[in-house]
C-alpha cells in the first residue's frame, strides 16, 4: 500500500466509533490519530501501531483462521493491494504478512526514523 496512515485510518472504519472521513491518499483525521496514540503523547509508537494492527487483524479475520481471505478485506482492501500483501501469492493474507506490510509501512513513513509517527 503507498499509504500506511490511510491502511490504519481505513481500518479504524471497523472501529464503530469513528467514521472514515477522507479520500484513500489523505491519511486519518486527528480523532483517528488520537485513537492510536494510546499514552498521549501525541505521536504513535511504533508499538501502538503494531498492537492496533494486530487487533485490526483479528478484527479483520471474520472466520478466525488466522489468514485473510479476498472477501474478508473486500471492504478495505483493493484486490491489487490485497495482492501486494499476499507476499507468498497464496489467495490468503497471513496474519505475519499483514503485519510485515502495515510495518514496512509504518517505517517507510516514519521520516526521521525515531520510531514515532507524528499527525
Amino acid at each position: 500500500m503507498r499509504n500506511t496512515l490511510s491502511l490504519a485510518a481505513v481500518v479504524l472504519a471497523l472501529a464503530p466509533a469513528f467514521a472514515l472521513a477522507q479520500a484513500d491518499n489523505q491519511g486519518m483525521t486527528y480523532e483517528q490519530f488520537n485513537h492510536l496514540d494510546k499514552d498521549g503523547s501525541g505521536t504513535v509508537s511504533e508499538a501502538e501501531y503494531y498492537q492496533f494492527m494486530e487487533g485490526a487483524f483479528k478484527e479483520l479475520d471474520k472466520n478466525g483462521n488466522n489468514s485473510l481471505s479476498p472477501d474478508e478485506t473486500s471492504s478495505i482492501l483493493t484486490q491489487e493491494q490485497f495482492s501486494q500483501m499476499d507476499a507468498d501469492g497464496n489467495g490468503r493474507v497471513s496474519r505475519q504478512e499483514f503485519l510485515d506490510q502495515v510495518m514496512a509501512d509504518f517505517h517507510r513513513h516514519d521520516s526521521d526514523k525515531d520510531g514515532q509517527l507524528r499527525p
